[in-house]
């Protein structure tokens, strides 16, 4: 799943406006969390796409859409999920 930077950067604002709405954690720096924010999204869509590729790896010799395919791939899935711990 590849987001654009644009929605990346939506998303962590919407996340510390979060944080600081509800009073979740105390913000001393608005750029640093936001950044940091930012990197941690960044990071997991990456991580989210590694995992795509890497079940989509294991299952080429399947054909997309079948049901075997769908039951497998989410096997998969989550089995690298786990193995990252994410």
């Amino acid at each position: 799943m590849s987001l654009s930077e644009d929605r990346i950067s939506t998303i962590a604002h919407e996340i510390v406006t979060c944080i600081w709405r509800d009073d979740l954690a105390d913000v001393s720096d608005d750029s640093r969390a936001l950044g940091r924010v930012k990197q941690t999204l960044e990071a997991f869509f990456g991580a989210v796409d590694e995992i795509e590729a890497a079940v989509k790896a294991k299952l080429r010799n399947k054909a997309p859409g079948s049901r075997d395919y769908d039951v497998l791939y989410q096997k998969f899935y989550h089995d690298e999920m786990v193995r990252r711990k994410l």
